[in-house]
């Protein structure tokens, strides 16, 4: 680092004195400085907390279960080893659960089999039930119609021709009765065959009389009312087959497509069923967290250094508390490996680079220094704002540090030398623009515009306008 002569202000810079003005000369000029070659000097210094390098955040991830009661949990600040459980929750409400739902299976695995098994009855006789509704529709309308155009006057006509067809047997019965008795009493046959024979044909009269009455009746009654009701049967039947196959074209392919979906359905429970069965007896496996590995239980999470919810965690840690799943309850630190962690803030980002090393205070031991380098700097603002700063902490086996704990932080580094540099306080601005001022041997200094580069605490760097060795005022000129 370059050195700097001073002047009368007791910087680090080194000044020239005006002559000494005489009492009845020109008045002293203000103080000055020479601008000089060398190398800016930063320092930062930041809080920053005590964390461990590996960590476990436990908490419960189940997937269907959502009562995470507590029956026992260990202690905040306890020593565990690997494999070690560290919370217990109760689980005989799951486990009755998952019983009722193994014993739900089977039943439910047949009922599907029913189910699939009407679907494919239904699949294979609704299209024959909709063909049968509709021949029977088909052959009710043509019977009717063969009725109305055909068979009503053929059934009249057979009707008449009946009555007349006993009309003619009774005449032709008569007639016949007549002529034997004319015949009898013409001829010498004797008496008793004559009887016989006449007692036949009257008989026959009787029996043709007999018929024919029967005939007009049975005519009068299908010609009044039995064709008259058949007809109406007829178109019943066409009426009841059209509206039996209206309802047949509107219910048997919803009820087939409603068992497409009830099926469908069961298939779905069943299967949700049997997919939350297994998920239950996994989050029964979950319930019961252990540690990792070997080190020190602390409660709650632990964000950028910070343990945020410990304190709410710990009223949680009871029996009977009840925790929210993929709620962290517990994070698992191992004590042996710790770290640093700072957040830079954005004015000071240019000054911290990884590999920049520094050394920590620890607010326990304010008479301790440890030394600290960068690891890793965040490339994007954190949520709280500054940038992440992850540091390598070398250990002091005379100093106890514990994750959580904190630190003050000091960063220091210098810049590139060679550069020339002043005062921050010679340095003015004028109209949005720096410049500084000359002193002259002779005559008022000179203004002069400059372009300025880095600064720190107490230099800034001069890239144009002045070159080394020029003396500059440190005060601006009345």
């Amino acid at each position: 680092m370059g050195v700097l002569w001073m002047g009368t202000a007791g910087a680090a810079f080194a000044a020239e004195k005006a002559p000494p003005a005489q009492p009845d000369k020109k008045p002293e000029l203000p103080p000055t400085v020479r601008v000089q070659s060398g190398a800016l000097s930063f320092k930062t210094e930041l809080t920053a907390l005590v964390e461990a390098v590996e960590m476990a955040a436990v908490k419960f991830e189940p997937e269907v279960w959502t009562d995470l009661t507590v029956v026992e949990a260990l202690p905040h600040g306890k020593a565990v080893t690997k494999g070690q459980v560290l919370i217990r929750l109760e689980t005989d409400k799951l486990e009755k659960q998952i019983q009722e739902l193994e014993t739900q299976q089977p039943a439910a695995a047949l009922g599907l089999e029913l189910a699939e098994a009407e679907l494919d009855n239904l699949e294979q006789t609704t299209p024959a039930k909709l063909e049968a509704a509709r021949r029977a529709q088909r052959i009710a309308a043509e019977d009717f119609e063969h009725f109305e155009k055909t068979g009503r006057d053929q059934r009249e006509k057979a009707t008449r021709y009946g009555v007349k067809s006993a009309e003619q047997r009774l005449e032709g019965a008569k007639e016949e009765l007549e002529q034997l008795q004319k015949m009898y009493e013409a001829d010498d046959i004797t008496e008793e065959t004559e009887e016989i024979v006449l007692k036949r044909q009257k008989y026959t009269v009787e029996a043709a009389e007999y018929s024919l009455e029967t005939a007009r009746l049975g005519a009068d009654l299908a010609l009044n009312r039995t064709i008259l009701r058949e007809r109406e049967g007829l178109l019943a039947a066409k009426r009841d087959h059209e509206y039996a196959l209206q309802l047949a074209e509107a219910t048997l392919p919803k009820a087939l497509a409603k068992k497409r979906l009830d099926v469908a359905k069961l298939k779905t429970d069943h299967k949700t069923a049997a997919e939350k069965l297994a998920k239950l007896k996994q989050d029964l496996k979950g319930l019961r967290a252990r540690a990792p590995f070997d080190g020190v239980v602390y409660y709650g999470d632990c964000e950028f250094g910070k343990w945020t919810t410990g304190a709410a965690v710990a009223k949680k840690l009871v029996p009977g508390g009840k925790l929210a799943p993929r709620e962290v309850a517990m994070t698992v630190v191992n004590p042996g490996r710790l770290q640093l962690r700072a957040a830079v803030a954005e004015t000071d980002l240019y000054k911290v680079k990884p590999g920049l090393k520094g050394f920590a205070t620890p607010v326990s031991a304010p008479g301790k220094q440890l030394e600290a380098r960068v690891d890793t700097l965040g490339s994007v603002p954190l949520p709280a704002g500054g940038f992440d700063a992850i540091l390598v902490l070398t250990p002091d086996e005379s100093v106890r540090l514990c994750p959580g704990m904190s630190c003050k932080l000091t960063l220091e580094h210098s810049g590139a030398g060679g550069r020339l540099l002043a005062p921050k306080e010679a340095v003015f601005e004028d109209a949005g623009k720096r410049v500084i001022y000359v002193a002259a041997k002779d005559g008022p200094p000179t203004r002069r515009f400059v372009k300025v580069g880095e600064a720190d605490d107490k230099r800034i760097e001069l890239l144009e306008g002045v070159k080394e060795g020029d003396v500059i005022l440190t005060r601006k000129p009345e």
